[in-house]
């Protein structure tokens, strides 16, 4: 019997015994719709990039982010939360991605943790070690926000097991570089790579954004989608702004 249900189990088991959030599952240009960053960029954050030097022609500036795959380029959800936070470290302050990557060098070292970005320890000690690292302790310039702030606003978007590790993402619906809107942008997508096979779904709930707008697209009304799922409206609304926005 024991054996039985132990076959059932792993019958059932689409990810081979592998942890979802690790699986390649997301392209450079999904990452980029999700996190409202060009899909160039996603790709110099996990590639690297070539830049020209007066000495040797050109060097090759190592990536930030580890895929989870390179061939084909595919990108994880602890990718796309990495590469959430690192948005936040990006946007509002432009800091250099040399800076960047040798303050994440000294809080890898600090914390003694591979994935800083990915980790608990981030919302606590890291963030503090980070900024420090870069001497922006103090850095918030006129109409800007400090990056702490900026990285905290980012840091609320991920929800977390047991074990500090990310489970959720939950991503701007709003601009996230017009930061006092991303900051009242409410929660009700989410990415959970457990769920749609990683794909955005309406928050609490295993329904696919995507279906929400291939329906409504074919005729169906906000009222009857919203009976239908039993969600709410608003749910329904949101799911299609998220669509329209990534489809855009």
């Amino acid at each position: 019997m024991l054996k039985t249900r132990m076959s059932v189990k792993k019958a059932f088991d689409p990810y081979g015994g592998r942890d979802p959030r690790q699986l390649p599952v997301y392209s450079a240009e999904e990452a980029g719709h999700y996190l409202w960053v060009p899909a160039p960029t996603i790709r110099s954050w996990v590639c690297g990039y070539q830049y020209p030097t007066k000495r040797e022609g050109s060097k090759q500036a190592p990536r930030i982010v580890v895929p989870a795959s390179t061939d084909p380029l595919l990108l994880s959800f602890d990718n796309l939360v990495e590469l959430h936070v690192l948005t936040a470290i990006r946007r509002v302050h432009g800091l250099m991605l040399t800076k960047i990557r040798r303050a994440l060098d000294y809080v890898r070292t600090e914390l003694a943790t591979p994935h800083p970005l990915l980790t608990e320890e981030f919302e606590t000690d890291g963030v503090d070690l980070f900024v420090r690292r870069l001497g922006l302790l103090n850095a918030s310039r006129a109409g800007q926000y400090a990056i702490e702030d900026v990285i905290s606003i980012h840091l609320r978007r991920i929800e977390r097991d047991e074990r500090g590790l990310a489970l959720k993402l939950f991503p701007f619906t709003r601009r996230p570089d017009q930061i006092s809107a991303a900051e009242a942008a409410p929660r009700l997508i989410a990415i959970d790579a457990r769920l749609a096979f990683g794909r955005p779904v309406i928050a609490g709930s295993r329904v696919p954004t995507q279906e929400i707008g291939e329906r409504f697209w074919a005729g169906d009304s906000i009222s009857v989608l919203a009976e239908e799922y039993g969600r709410s409206a608003a749910e329904i609304e949101e799911a299609l702004r998220w669509e329209r926005l990534t489809a855009a």
